[in-house]
């Protein structure tokens, strides 16, 4: 299997990113992180401002492909969101990073969100499942939106998908991560699992 660099991304106004070297030694990870959150500029008029947010967002992301080097993108497709502004700024990045892709002829590869949890085993184990189903039962016998642990009296939450995947993340590359991601970390942790749904793939010989 030839090595090759793969930058992940799950892109967005606060883009997570991960550089893994993929190769039939196993998995490298070189570089992760998330970029500040660059806010919408709110001096220039609308259309142009989400015009101006995209590509603000896009001057970071090539420089983590300037720094970085990789041979192969892969970014999450985008989902559909329940915010129609929020989905216009994604559209707007998701065509300039084509864009791009489409001006370089870097290989590339995208996911659906379900289709690379699926694939790197990104789904709640039975701890979790009993969590939220205690959450659940507190919230209905209690006629409350919060729920609490009945023997530390701490607030507790629901486990979602995202809290699934930063477990699994810590777990797989807990010889490679400087510390164990939090909730905070979320774009970080999707995007390392992008690489490793890569390199998973690679290693079943579905990539040349």
């Amino acid at each position: 299997m030839v090595p090759e660099r793969v930058l992940s991304l799950d892109l967005s106004s606060k883009t997570g990113y991960a550089l893994l070297v993929s190769s039939d030694q196993g998995m490298q990870l070189e570089a992760y992180g998330q970029v500040d959150k660059i806010p919408c500029p709110d001096r220039e008029p609308y259309p142009g401002s989400y015009v101006t947010w995209a590509y603000k967002c896009f001057e970071k992301v090539e420089e983590l492909i300037e720094w970085l080097k990789p041979d192969v993108l892969v970014i999450e497709e985008i989902t559909k969101s329940k915010n129609a502004m929020s989905q216009k700024f994604l559209d707007f990045l998701h065509f300039i990073v084509c864009k791009f892709i489409q001006e370089t002829g870097i290989k590339n590869i995208w996911y659906q969100t379900g289709e690379w949890r699926r694939e790197v085993g990104s789904h709640m184990n039975e701890a979790e499942k009993k969590r939220n189903k205690e959450v659940r039962k507190y919230k209905k016998e209690h006629k409350s939106k919060l729920a609490y642990d009945i023997t530390t009296g701490k607030r507790i939450g629901m486990i979602g998908k995202k809290h699934v995947t930063i477990r699994l993340i810590n777990d797989v590359f807990k010889d490679q991560l400087k510390e164990p991601l939090k909730r905070k970390d979320e774009d970080t942790a999707d995007a390392i699992a992008l690489s490793y749904c890569y390199h998973l793939r690679k290693q079943r010989c579905l990539y040349a």
